[in-house]
């Protein structure tokens, strides 16, 4: 430890090293008697503590211009913290944490809307649904209605398809094996049964997955009814 003065600031600097806090405490006593004696005055002066940019731990009566907005301590006579300063912020630490609660906020808002949704969509699932029987039976009637509309619409695929292979079996017999050109009519009839099956080929792949959503959102919801009313139960 070296105590020297300099100008009006009497300051005591304390190398940065593995101390016990029994020696860091008498240390700081110590100072604190120096600083009182070399004052000449009857009052204690306050005891300031920072760490200085080469690290070390410095300790002084007053705090010098440099250090006010960094981050230091205030000790009492017997060296005991009595108030400790945060560093002041730079205006790109203030900005990023404007900008992070304002990302809080927002989430937090968009968790609301979603807590609030969910919470409406149990209410419509407990008010529908007396059992799990209700539940099961409501998807079998759906699934039986678009399974009715499959069917219908495989069926037309199929007629379609029938008529399309006889027109391009004329067509093949007469005209294209004989390397003639196909007459319109019979162009525009083969064209028309292509496109008829292609558009329905589209339907049935969207019932299709219109059925698999079906059963998805059925074990979802059979999942959540036994949740809330086990929750029911518990309460």
């Amino acid at each position: 430890m070296t105590v020297f003065g300099q100008g009006p600031i009497n300051t005591v600097r304390v190398a940065n090293s593995h101390l016990t806090a029994h020696t860091m405490r008498f240390k700081v006593l110590f100072v604190t008697t120096a600083l009182y004696l070399a004052s000449g005055s009857a009052v204690a002066a306050p005891l300031y503590k920072w760490v200085d940019e080469n690290g070390q731990i410095r300790y002084s009566d007053r705090l010098p211009p440099t250090q006010v907005r960094k981050e230091h301590q205030q000790l009492n006579s017997q060296g005991v913290v009595v108030t400790t300063k945060e560093a002041a912020k730079s205006q790109e630490e203030i900005a990023a944490e404007a900008e992070a609660k304002r990302q809080q906020e927002l989430q937090a808002a968009e968790q609301a809307k979603l807590d609030k949704l969910q919470n409406q969509k149990d209410q419509v699932l407990l008010l529908t649904f007396s059992s799990e029987q209700e539940l099961t039976l409501a998807r079998d009637d759906r699934l039986d209605v678009l399974d009715s509309v499959i069917r219908l619409i495989t069926k037309s695929i199929d007629s379609t398809q029938t008529q399309l292979s006889e027109l391009e079996s004329v067509a093949e017999l007469n005209y294209t094996s004989k390397e003639k050109e196909v007459p319109g009519g019979l162009a525009q009839k083969i064209e028309h049964f292509s496109r008829k099956i292609e558009s329905r080929t589209d339907q049935l792949l969207l019932k299709l997955e219109e059925k698999n959503s079906i059963n998805q959102q059925y074990e979802l919801d059979l999942a959540r009814y036994r949740e809330l009313k086990s929750e029911e139960e518990a309460n």
